[in-house]
């Protein structure tokens, strides 16, 4: 991973696009073989170059600095975080349903049942009409 660089030539903010491409292509590639640490390990480089590379073009694209065709990269890359960003929810649900599938779900109660000891171990309360005589 590059170093950022100021946005003092076209070329230094080339280069912050293609570093930001390449990470998007590792976190494809990660996203594809299901391996966790190695996923979590790619978004946390992608998140850094993309966030760098957001800095430098918060003043430069206010500026108009870009042309058509820089400007269309630079969308295309957007694109592809927002198909990444909803390709990983749907591998989330999945393996949820799948831990779900073979863990099962436990239904847990609001209220304990009557006679039940509460989690402190003290019987249930009764309702203060029915400990009056």
């Amino acid at each position: 991973m590059h170093a950022p660089l100021m946005i003092d030539t076209r070329e230094s903010t080339e280069e912050l696009l293609q570093e930001v491409e390449r990470q998007l292509d590792a976190v494809d590639a990660r996203l594809l073989e299901g391996d966790a640490p190695a996923l979590e390990a790619a978004c946390n480089g992608m998140r850094q170059v993309a966030s760098g590379f957001s800095n430098v073009l918060e003043s430069a694209l206010s500026a108009e600095v870009f042309d058509a065709d820089f400007r269309d990269r630079i969308e295309g890359v957007a694109q592809r975080l927002r198909v990444l960003r909803a390709g990983i929810a749907r591998r989330a649900a999945a393996v949820e349903r799948s831990l779900a599938t073979l863990l099962g779900t436990q239904d847990t109660p609001t209220y304990g049942a009557v006679g039940q000891r509460s989690m402190f171990g003290a019987p249930a309360m009764r309702s203060a009409a029915s400990g009056m005589h």
